[in-house]
């Protein structure tokens, strides 16, 4: 736990000195583990218990109209609020099929982007095969084309969070 401290003080400290306009290139999936889960728990299941989604603006129960600000002075640099908030609204606007259907075969959907999955391009591949996850997934488990399709989306999106510039 100490290290772990001491590791997030240093991260947090390249963050702030970091400019504002530049993504911190932190995995944000990472970042909320580190900063937010001990109390929040997941953040696909935090975002889809806890926020709303209300004219295409997230908001929580206790913050409904300041939400930015108070992730901004709870535990956050500025230039990560955004991006944060932003993987909360995907979350928040999306069903925990990756949870439901996947997570038995490959824990959460950043562990299996990490361990799995690279991003070349805008396009997903596999770390084993070198194909395209499009491809893979299309025969995976029977999956239908629409559902093939969300699972790429899905993980797109996860990986745009994971692999940050």
């Amino acid at each position: 736990m100490r290290i772990r401290l001491k590791l997030s003080i240093v991260l947090f400290a390249t963050v702030l000195a970091t400019p504002a306009a530049a993504a911190s290139g932190l995995d944000l999936r990472w970042l909320w583990d580190d900063r937010c889960a001990d109390c929040h728990g997941h953040s696909g299941d935090f975002a889809r218990r806890f926020l709303s989604v209300t004219g295409g603006e997230l908001q929580g129960r206790h913050h409904v109209h300041n939400l930015r600000q108070f992730m901004h002075n709870h535990y956050l640099a500025g230039n990560e609020v955004d991006a944060v908030l932003n993987m909360l609204l995907a979350q928040a606007n999306n069903p925990a099929r990756f949870k439901g259907e996947c997570a038995a075969c490959h824990d959460t959907a950043a562990v299996f982007v990490r361990n799995s999955l690279e991003l070349r391009d805008g396009v997903l591949y596999s770390r084993d095969s070198g194909r395209p996850a499009r491809d893979f997934l299309v025969h995976h488990r029977q999956l239908n084309s629409d559902d093939a399709s969300f699972f790429v989306n899905l993980l797109t999106r996860v990986a745009h969070e994971v692999y940050r510039p």
